[in-house]
């Protein structure tokens, strides 16, 4: 007689137990079994078992359990077991249960992205908060909170090059969430440690990768082809957002291959709502029509975005410092305005010969000599803002061009003498120094008695030129007889490795750098706050979202100083000139007036690309208009959401935490007892793991250790026979943090005692271990009442996914002579009634004792069954229910929807062969979308299995 398995299922196989999570039919009858281990051995692994092959396998039965007495004093045995068995069961709470235990200070607005994630069918969420609020942060309590839940054993991270070790360092201090890096280091020694063939994303669950290194790479593109996550995370996702793109393309196909998907980023749409769509559609495939018409109402179950001044928490606001504006203003040298004299003339000369169509298309594709005469002056303008430096090299590349092709003409850009004039005014600037910028610069820097010492403050540069980086590293090594330590340059050329290298070293206190000079590769994501606050723009960039990026690299969560933000401006009083620079310098006086209003400076001119805002700047200088940034213009382009903005709720739950059942009045309390057990039963070494005090753990990393710690960041790894350090308190942690960046190349000594720690996941393993797996312990206690049985069960009951849908903790209480005494009721009602987390005494249990409670183990199954979790199911079901007829409602509407907008599509086109294809592969895309959705809603709500359930302990009297 065959057996019959469904998801969910708990079997037995070659000694060990497993978690059925999907059946694959063969054509004779039998089974293909994908099953994840439960027991020590294998917990976690996953495995596919053949029932032809392996013919032992067994459906776990609980009323085959065998009753053993606990002995142990105060029972601590039977309270760890039940313990760990808590703690390490799946939650199907949609609260916060774990993550406000993690090393960070705790806000209700921090939650609210998971807590609206677990509002849908799969958790999936774009994080779209300001920036400097904390996304990292966010996402940690996501993963941590999946991980909790069973649904974040694999989990892959797309970051910046920049940000890969900033990131996964946060991931491991915060929440203990080890990532290994696979930067170009790191693929390097994988290559030398792994086979050829061996498949990195298979060795290794959790990875932070940047996504240039697998659009660049054809063989990780292979290995994540043949690849699946629970969880994939892809930072600064307005970098994917044009599906067209060779990333854009990545991240979509990524977005198949996982259950839950973060996306995060300050900038998360260009104000068109395509680009939006593109990303929601990654979360979601049905949650927008076709026709790309979409509401507010139909996204924003999908994505949180706030500012800092929509976080009215106190606390909250403590953690960030009223920054104040310096600017810096730099009357221009004689021989600067010459040289702008002739820019000038060129860029009115080629205004004046444009006619109004062309002047109101500046940056069409097919552009008119003047339009390139245009260009050209504005981009020559452009580059001496920002350095006279950047200008000569921008000059010079344009003179060798046309020496090379031989090509000349009369217009500006490919006039030789021309050209070479301006090179020759650009060289007496540089060779006398007449750069007014610079001087001004340099002048600050002196006033705020800066030298590049050591105990100088340290300082952020950002300039949108390498020449111009080039150029200030030059002059202020000379000016200031810097050592070649105390400066250091930032841009996008550098390796991956040597981007972090440089961001890890300048937030620790004793790095030697004291000035970074960094392009704009350096404006997004990186922290550069923790012993900085202060910032020059050398040049103002042309984008308000680029002067916003810039400014929050020190303006942000967590500066203990007053950031310190200067502009350097140049000024003149030539004709034409100085409107220019009266654009320039609005557009910091507008980022301040958003900072302190809006706190989205992308809704100003509701682009929300910078490199559109950067065209509209041109248009304003074409048109001498200084007031371009306080008009109501109409740039002709659609504002996203009409009017309502895309500013969510920051209040998704009053009560953001769940509190969760336990047997020990304290974290701390419990893990002593845990060290002690296992001490006790020869599990673990005396010398191997000890409390300093109630709050700190010391463990010696033993050789077994070090093995189970493979995947932990080499910077996080102790050698073996060294200690690890972990405690439950939040403040030594965060201290612990806060310390390790005094120093280079230290991480954080202490991490946080708490249940996801890799080594308190083990230590637990090995405890529930210590207790066979078909055994239940038994503990009598005189003050439950005379001639009653209390069997402490574990109901779990799983859809069609493998997922567990409910699970519960639960008491059945029998009389000894048999019969239901009462109604089953919650472990935590029998905790509290009977106060079971208090001291509790050994008492002896007979043999007959146990003869007599195993006798009444098919009572105890069939009214856990009937009495508690068949309710549970039913009610379940119901909700399910509710649930699958409304997605299926939403499904049917978006299909209809999307099969009306084909046919208007292809309705007056020729139907040739071409464009038949199209057509059919437009319906092929919509019916895949669709048999996906419905078959996964369906295998989401079925609960068509009965309960599993394991009894796991006994208490009477």
């Amino acid at each position: 007689m065959s057996i019959a398995y469904a998801p969910g299922t708990r079997i037995s196989t070659r000694g060990e137990d497993f978690l059925v999570t999907n059946i694959i039919e063969n054509y004779d009858g039998s089974v293909l079994l994908d099953a994840e281990g439960i027991s020590e051995l294998v917990k976690g692994k996953r495995f596919t078992f053949d029932s032809k092959l392996d013919t032992d396998i067994q459906v776990l039965d609980p009323v085959n359990t065998k009753l053993e007495a606990d002995t142990d004093y105060g029972y601590r045995k039977t309270k760890l077991y039940l313990e760990t068995q808590l703690r390490n069961s799946v939650t199907n709470s949609n609260k916060i249960c774990i993550a406000q235990k993690a090393a960070f200070n705790v806000a209700d607005y921090q939650f609210d992205p998971t807590l609206k994630a677990f509002k849908l069918p799969r958790p999936r969420i774009l994080i779209a908060d300001g920036v400097g609020l904390g996304k990292t942060i966010e996402v940690g309590i996501f993963l941590s909170e999946m991980i909790k839940r069973g649904k974040g054993k694999r989990v892959m991270v797309l970051a910046l090059k920049s940000i890969l070790g900033q990131f996964q360092q946060e991931m491991w201090n915060r929440f203990a969430i080890p990532l290994v890096r696979l930067d170009s280091q790191g693929i390097a020694q994988i290559k030398a440690e792994l086979p050829a063939n061996k498949n990195p994303f298979d060795y290794y669950d959790k990875t932070i990768v940047s996504i240039d290194t697998l659009k660049n790479n054809a063989k990780f593109r292979h290995y994540i082809e043949k690849s699946r996550w629970d969880i994939i995370v892809i930072d600064e996702c307005h970098t994917v957002a044009n599906s067209s793109s060779q990333r854009g393309d990545l991240a979509q196909f990524l977005a198949t291959k996982c259950e839950s998907l973060v996306l995060t980023s300050a900038t998360p749409h260009n104000g068109k709502k395509e680009s939006f769509a593109n990303l929601i559609n990654m979360i979601e495939p049905t949650a927008i029509p076709r026709t790309g018409d979409y509401a507010k109402a139909d996204v924003e179950p999908y994505y949180v975005r706030r500012f800092k001044h929509h976080i009215l928490d106190a606390e909250v606001q403590a953690n960030f410092q009223d920054r104040k504006i310096v600017p810096i203003h730099a009357p221009l040298t004689d021989v600067e305005e010459d040289f702008l004299r002739e820019q000038q003339k060129i860029k009115f000369e080629a205004l004046r010969n444009l006619d109004k169509e062309t002047e109101e298309n500046l940056f069409g594709k097919n552009k008119r000599a003047e339009q390139r005469d245009f260009l050209f002056a504005i981009g020559l303008f452009k580059a001496y803002m920002s350095s006279p430096k950047a200008a000569f090299s921008t000059i010079c590349n344009r003179i060798d061009r046309i020496e090379k092709s031989g090509v000349q003409t009369e217009k500006a850009e490919d006039n030789l003498d021309l050209l070479k004039g301006l090179k020759e005014g650009l060289e007496i600037i540089l060779a006398s120094k007449k750069d007014s910028k610079y001087e001004a610069f340099k002048n600050q820097l002196v006033k705020l008695g800066w030298s590049g010492r050591p105990k100088d403050d340290r300082i952020v540069v950002f300039a949108e030129r390498i020449d111009t980086i080039k150029y200030l590293r030059e002059r202020l090594t000379q000016d200031f007889n810097l050592d070649e330590k105390a400066i250091v340059e930032f841009h996008g050329g550098l390796t991956d490795v040597e981007q972090q290298g440089i961001v890890e070293d300048f937030g620790k206190k004793d790095s030697d750098v004291r000035i970074l000079i960094a392009s704009d590769a350096g404006s997004q994501g990186v922290n550069l706050h923790y012993y900085c606050n202060r910032m020059f723009n050398y040049d103002i960039p042309w984008s308000l979202i680029t002067l916003e990026q810039r400014n929050g690299r020190i303006d942000r969560y967590g500066q203990k100083n007053t950031p310190y933000i200067y502009y350097l401006v140049a000024t003149s009083e030539v004709e034409g000139l100085k409107t220019d620079l009266h654009i320039i310098e609005n557009l910091t006086k507008k980022e301040e007036e958003v900072y302190k209003t809006l706190g989205d400076a992308g809704s100003v001119l509701k682009l929300y690309d910078s490199g559109q805002e950067e065209q509209i700047v041109q248009q304003a200088i074409a048109k001498q208009d200084e007031g371009f940034l306080s008009d109501d213009i109409d740039f002709d382009l659609d504002a996203l959401f009409a009017g309502e903005g895309d500013i969510t709720d920051s209040h998704v739950e009053e009560e953001p935490v769940e509190e969760v059942a336990t047997l020990f009045e304290r974290d701390n309390e419990f893990y002593q007892s845990l060290i002690e057990q296992l001490k006790s039963v020869q599990l673990l070494e005396q010398q191997d793991a000890n409390f300093v005090d109630p709050t700190y753990l010391e463990i010696r990393n033993t050789k077994e250790l070090n093995a189970i710690l493979y995947d932990l960041p080499p910077e996080a790894k102790v050698k073996v026979n060294d200690i690890y350090r972990l405690s439950t308190d939040k403040g030594t942690v965060q201290n612990a943090i806060e310390e390790a960046r005094k120093k280079k190349g230290e991480w954080a000594k202490f991490q946080m005692l708490y249940d996801l720690h890799p080594i308190m996941r083990y230590f637990m393993t090995k405890l529930e271990a210590s207790v066979d797996k078909d055994v239940a312990l038994v503990a009598k206690l005189s003050r439950l009442p005379e001639g009653r049985a209390y069997f402490v069960v574990h109901g779990q009951i799983t859809n069609n996914l493998g997922q567990a849908v409910v699970s519960s903790f639960f008491v059945v209480p029998l009389s000894m002579a048999g019969g239901i005494a009462d109604k089953p009721y919650t472990l935590k009602e029998f905790v509290d009634k009977y106060k079971l987390d208090a001291d509790l005494s050994t008492e002896y249990v007979a043999e007959s004792d146990t003869t007599q409670l195993t006798s009444l183990l098919p009572e105890v199954v069939q009214f856990g069954q009937e009495l508690y979790m068949r309710q549970l199911q039913v009610q379940k079901e119901i909700e399910m229910e509710g649930l699958l007829t409304k997605y299926q409602e939403q499904l049917k509407a978006w299909e209809a929807s999307a099969k009306e907008q084909v046919a208007i599509d292809f309705q007056d086109k020729t139907m040739t062969g071409i464009i038949m294809r199209k057509k059919e592969d437009t319906e092929r895309e919509i019916e895949t979308i669709v048999s996906r959705s419905s078959q996964y809603y369906k295998d989401l709500t079925s609960l068509n299995q009965d309960a599993y359930l394991k009894i796991l302990a006994v208490f009477y009297n």
